[in-house]
């Protein structure tokens, strides 16, 4: 089962002698929930030498700007229990139900973020780091599967590589390079919907995109009219 682990890690420019810090493991680290499912679990464990608190919070999740979600409070998704405290080793199974009827011809993205609250004030001349989480949550339909469509966009003397998610589920970009070897800046999520434009030298025909648990692929890259 794949795990995330996080551990805070102070910035060396904080001033104090001390870091008061915790850490905890999440797994799965995304949850697939294929429709007409519609609930799923995660284990949380304090991995930590301090009691930690963890407070559920639910977003809708519109867009992945480059690593920049475009959240949105929503009441879609119940998590149990909302808030709730791990001793050292301690772990907790937090149940994930979506609410309502499933989007039946699309898939619906949400995050799930765990943030940690403070039990207590820290020493004095310490610094408390909290840690957050944030997973992706899709409730996919039967049938729903991504679809990118890459093309080449000219603006003056800047050209661009524009991928636009036309399916209705998402990708998961891992990596993308051009013919010739150069690293393209696509990786990351590109939901239904969704347009991405990643700047390039040059003119491009083709481009070589790896897919989450998927082998490399060679995708044509159209001209923009």
């Amino acid at each position: 089962m794949s795990k995330l682990r996080c551990a805070a890690v102070l910035a060396a420019f904080l001033v104090g002698p001390e870091a008061a810090a915790g850490s905890f493991s999440v797994a799965p680290v995304r949850l697939d929930v294929k429709v007409p499912r519609r609930a799923a679990s995660i284990e949380v464990q304090n991995t930590g030498d301090q009691p930690a608190q963890l407070q559920v919070e639910r977003y809708r999740w519109l867009a992945d700007r480059g690593g920049e979600d475009q959240l949105e409070a929503t009441e879609d998704v119940i998590v149990t229990p909302p808030i709730f405290t791990l001793a050292p080793g301690q772990k907790q199974i937090v149940r994930v139900l979506l609410f309502g009827a499933p989007d039946p011809s699309r898939e619906t993205t949400y995050r799930i973020i765990m943030q940690e609250t403070a039990l207590n004030d820290p020493p004095p001349n310490s610094v408390q780091a909290l840690l957050r989480i944030s997973m992706p949550v899709f409730i996919t339909p039967p049938g729903a599967k991504p679809n990118v469509i890459w093309t080449l966009q000219r603006e003056g003397d800047h050209s661009w590589l524009v991928a636009e998610n036309t399916g209705n589920a998402h990708a998961q970009i891992s990596a993308a390079r051009t013919a010739s070897g150069v690293d393209l800046k696509a990786s990351g999520y590109l939901l239904p919907g969704e347009i991405r434009r990643i700047a390039v030298e040059g003119a491009l025909d083709s481009v070589l995109v790896t897919l989450r648990d998927q082998p490399e692929q060679t995708f044509p890259v159209r001209a923009m009219p």
